[in-house]
């Protein structure tokens, strides 16, 4: 497709775009990330790719600013992908870096950062960032660009792992001299520099960061961009440092075609001039290759604007040779629409000093509003193949594909159709004809349609999407009429119910995982959902025994986000709490955020099941408390803040909902008129306050009228004919 000139790594996080130098299989068994937060606005996650025939145990250590660390663990399947919740794993409101072993050395990680960034002089960047996992740490780090100009926000985040503080010695390299600072990070301790306050505003700079101890640089940068066409492009990007400079560098993938800006930055932190030759490839019949040369000064840096060496409309690749070592970059500002989607930020990729036969990309999506693209370019004079294996979080390795590139050009492959949609997937492209193929990966999503979850706030939990007016999660059983305990469902009603809520609702949350409930994940799933998967244990220890195996094979498969073991087990006197809790450390040992559901006042006098969830869900209802509409969403958020206040770092979820019909309790009047306004207004606080739920229920259940009165069957926001109530409609909208 020629308008997707296959940037290298993006991903256009509400408005702008990621960008991370592709990973390739490593010999280490550590990985490191030098950036991470967890603030308001910000969403991390890590990536891991498991290339091998059985399973990896990887050990996360996850170090703070100012020292303190915190330490996890996490199963990847083998041949699949596995998504690391940093939110969720190291709470809200941390600057944070993360070490990460395993004895199967062939992982491959990376580290997408989704943000809504408040820019210094005012307004608001949205956009993400990508980076490749450093495979170890380093005394001295490279970064071509940097620029500090007018509504750009540059940072150099620098890990030290060791036991020592370490000293740095910033030189920076600008287009007229080299300017110097220093600094220094605590040992086993990370720290966050700010590149407009040590180098001053309305900069142009490369960097060489030296350093008294092996240590991890990484540069974002978080910008409102003024294109060349006119357009304000605001997002962000980052870069894992260089640890050598080169002598060549090849760049894969370029464009100068409407809504893109290419730049091509040049370092030079040598005491002697240098000359960097450079062999401009365009498109097949876009005309022949174009030369450059460019002489860079001692201790200097130079820009070049690409498409006033090739001209516009023009696909590009590069490759830059010096007989002096030098390092580059290539900035990419776009914003363009395709198929109906709209993408606007930026990217930013180191060059690269060789082709290599073996490489990977951990990150990757396919589902609703994204689009994945891989860019294969052949710098040979002979035809070459590579190899295309996709590893998922959701059905593991898929068959792998074979692709043929000409002599000298380019091939680009649509991932959502190659690998096919709504999947989260890892990618490796091992080259099995002939040599020097290049490959990038390009994600783009738009941020029109597509916010991530809790875009107000860093408390998300997992990847699953949220929209405004549109619900973050909903409980859903399919008995509309049926009765559970004695009748079935056919699974095409079920897939038909998931498919039409799913218009709605992001997430999906189930209470079994026996029968027809274990055919649901897979229906979510091809539906663009994330699932809560849960079990019903009660008192008949036979059935929950079964219940817990199927959830933790669902869990182990990564068929479903997260486990749910129980709903109201306490409340209901079923279990004693250490018999709860060794259930809840079954599934746990799958590997994915696990816990269970209780009344809120149940966490606050158990501190022990507190201790053993990674996810804390709280069923909070002022519809069976009496409490008035009026003052209904004011109860909840007391409630969820004493549970926030036990929970510490723990993501605490909100159940909760209000019967469109039934009798009155109390202050509580049930009805459609009050349904549809504690829905509106607990959204619009969830929604302000970054706080996630599973809104009760998806449909009306008939059967329930005999165990909790008239309002039983009422609950639903859709009807027992799966018909979508008219006083909800008015308040709910299509995600």
């Amino acid at each position: 497709m020629a308008v997707v000139a296959c940037l290298s790594v993006i991903l256009s996080m509400v408005a702008g775009g990621i960008a991370a130098a592709p990973a390739a299989a490593v010999n280490s068994a550590s990985w490191y990330f030098a950036e991470g937060y967890t603030g308001a606005g910000f969403q991390e996650y890590i990536c891991i790719a498991n290339p091998g025939a059985t399973a990896a145990t990887v050990s996360g250590d996850f170090l703070f600013n100012g020292g303190g660390s915190l330490q996890r663990s996490f199963t990847v399947n083998p041949r699949s992908r596995f998504t690391v919740d940093v939110n969720s794993v190291v709470g809200v409101g941390r600057e944070v870096s993360a070490v990460l072993t395993s004895d199967h050395a062939d992982l491959a990680m990376e580290r997408p950062i989704y943000f809504n960034y408040g820019l210094s002089r005012g307004g608001t960047s949205t956009g993400s960032h990508c980076v490749t996992a450093a495979p170890a740490p380093a005394s001295a780090w490279y970064f071509a660009e940097g620029y500090t100009g007018r509504d750009f926000d540059e940072y150099l985040c620098v890990l030290n792992p060791s036991a020592s503080a370490a000293r740095l010695t910033f030189k920076f390299q600008t287009p007229a001299s080299e300017e110097v600072r220093t600094g220094w990070v605590p040992a086993r301790s990370r720290q966050t520099f700010k590149v407009n306050d040590l180098l001053g505003a309305d900069r142009e700079s490369s960097l060489a960061l030296y350093s008294s101890q092996p240590v991890v640089a990484e540069r974002p940068m978080y910008f409102s961009y003024a294109s060349t066409w006119g357009a304000m492009l605001t997002g962000g990007h980052c870069v894992m440092g260089a640890t050598a400079l080169s002598g060549s560098l090849y760049f894969a993938e370029g464009t100068t075609r409407s809504g893109f800006d290419e730049w091509l930055t040049l370092q030079n932190p040598g005491t002697a001039s240098i000359s960097v030759s450079a062999t401009y490839q365009v498109g097949s019949g876009q005309g022949a290759p174009v030369k450059r040369e460019y002489v860079v000064g001692p201790l200097r840096r130079r820009t070049v604007n690409v498409s006033l060496e090739v001209g516009r409309e023009k696909d590009v690749s590069v490759l830059l040779s010096s007989p002096a070592p030098f390092l580059a970059e290539r900035p990419m500002y776009y914003g363009f629409s395709h198929s109906g989607l709209d993408f606007q930020g930026a990217h930013c990729a180191l060059g690269s000093p060789t082709a290599e036969a073996d490489r990977y990309f951990a990150e990757g999506y396919t589902g609703q509003f994204f689009e994945q693209w891989l860019c294969l370019q052949n710098t040979s004079a002979t035809d070459a193949a590579v190899e295309i294996t996709y590893m998922t979080q959701e059905r593991g390795a898929l068959p792998a594909r074979t692709v043929t590139i000409a002599a000298g050009q380019r091939a680009t492959v649509f991932v959502n159709n190659d690998a096919g949609p709504n999947l989260q997937v890892s990618t490796r492209v091992r080259v099995v004809k002939g040599s020097g193929v290049m490959s990038e990966c390009s994600i783009y999503f738009d941020k029109t349609r597509w916010s991530m979850p809790g875009a107000n706030s860093a408390q998300s939990t997992t990847t699953g999407p949220g929209y405004a007016g549109s619900l973050y999660g909903l409980c859903f059983s399919p008995y509309l009429v049926a009765d559970p305990r004695s009748e079935s469902v056919a699974s095409s009603s079920v897939s038909s119910l998931i498919t039409g809520m799913a218009k709605y609702s992001g997430w999906i949350r189930t209470f079994g995982s026996e029968g027809e409930w274990g055919l649901m994940p897979a229906m979510a799933r091809s539906a663009g959902m994330h699932i809560a998967g849960g079990c019903d244990i009660y008192t008949d220890l036979g059935r929950n025994a079964r219940e817990v195996a199927a959830l933790t094979a669902q869990a182990k498969a990564r068929q479903i986000d997260m486990a749910v073991v129980g709903d109201e087990v306490l409340l209901g006197n079923a279990l004693p709490e250490d018999q709860l809790i060794g259930y809840i450390n079954q599934v746990r040992s799958a590997g994915i955020p696990t816990g269970t559901s209780d009344s809120w006042d149940e966490w606050l006098s158990h501190p022990a099941l507190v201790a053993a969830c990674d996810v804390i869900l709280v069923n909070a209802y002022p519809y069976w408390e009496g409490c008035s509409v009026e003052t209904a969403v004011g109860r909840i958020a007391d409630y969820y803040q004493r549970v926030k206040a036990v929970a510490g770092n723990k993501t605490v979820i909100v159940e909760t909902g209000w019967p469109t019909g039934g009798e009155t309790k109390g202050d509580a009047v049930a009805g459609a008129a009050n349904a549809a306004r504690y829905l509106s207004e607990f959204m619009s606080w969830a929604s302000s306050h970054g706080v996630p739920y599973f809104y009760f229920e998806a449909f009306d259940e008939l059967w329930k009228a005999s165990r909790e009165g008239a309002c039983g069957r009422y609950w639903g926001l859709w009807d027992e004919y799966s018909r979508l109530k008219p006083e909800i409609a008015a308040v709910l909208k299509p995600r």
